[in-house]
């Protein structure tokens, strides 16, 4: 069975993100993983000259795993009292700093999707400021999906993914397409392009549109004087629920949000964000 990774910290923007998942997975028929990790405690040296790990640290550790079972328990309940909601719920507790374990919690093949939550200032404002956020997508070998606390999330009826042709956005696009399937939402493809913008390198747009074309989906182009701006009224124009990109060095990711005055512009958008990270297979 497939599942959804869902990273948790305890939080109320984590709650929010759990709850979302345990929708997604009812619909598409997966499982839950609840991953908690508990940074190291470092080693404190012994009067006699060994290390050892304090009993704050072991405290610790414990408080981590209990508290991780009463959230998986909570979302249990949350699954109980939701109709036609039969999803099987595990948990898992680890160390480390999250970046440093993602890559092998996304590389079983069970896992379809990373879902973790944001800041109440919106998901993209949390895919630049924050540092944990910033280390999933560099690292992780799936798509992931950040909710910020202030959207209200649905299973999305309307999802645009925004392409430069990059290499990574046909595989992208195949699984989001897979996905509008079982989820049953709407998939908008945007191309936005800046005015007096000349494209010398047309076949990479080129085999993106054969691929469209063989799959039927639609693609729009836009001409816009700011990429940023246009994307942002591109969104609300078609009341987005959800907005998907790949990030990679060259990616749309890293070309939109170059620049600070980019991220304030966009970040207090109430959708939420699923970037496909460079190392997605």
């Amino acid at each position: 069975m497939k599942k959804l990774l869902v990273l948790t910290d305890f939080t109320a923007n984590a709650s929010h993100a759990e709850a979302a998942a345990l929708r997604i997975a009812a619909k598409i028929g997966a499982g839950i993983l609840l991953y908690h990790t508990l940074p190291y405690v470092p080693l404190i040296p012994s009067d006699s000259g060994g290390p050892y790990v304090t009993e704050t640290a072991n405290m610790l550790f414990e408080d981590s795993k209990e508290r991780l079972m009463q959230e998986a328990d909570k979302l249990k309940e949350i699954g109980v009292m939701t109709p036609g909601c039969e999803v099987r719920i595990e948990e898992r507790n680890g160390d480390g700093s999250i970046g440093d374990v993602i890559a092998d919690l996304t590389n079983d093949p069970d896992i379809l999707l990373v879902i973790m939550g944001g800041r109440s200032g919106g998901a993209l404002d949390h895919i630049l400021s924050g540092s944990d956020t910033a280390a999933v997508m560099r690292k992780a070998t799936k798509p992931v999906l950040i909710i910020p606390m202030n959207a209200a999330f649905i299973i999305p009826g309307k999802v645009v993914f925004a392409t430069d042709f990059g290499t990574a956005d046909i595989k992208a696009v195949g699984f989001l397409h897979d996905l509008s399937v079982k989820l049953g939402f709407e998939l908008d493809i945007v191309h936005m392009i800046p005015h007096g913008e000349v494209n010398t390198k047309i076949e990479p747009e080129v085999s993106f549109r054969k691929y469209l074309n063989q799959h039927r989906l639609n693609f729009n182009q836009v001409f816009t004087d700011d990429v940023h701006r246009g994307l942002r009224h591109y969104c609300q124009e078609k009341n987005t629920d959800l907005l998907a990109m790949a990030h990679g060095h060259h990616s749309f990711v890293s070309r939109l949000f170059g620049h600070s005055e980019s991220i304030a512009m966009i970040s207090d958008q109430q959708f939420s964000v699923l970037v496909f990270p460079p190392g997605f297979k």
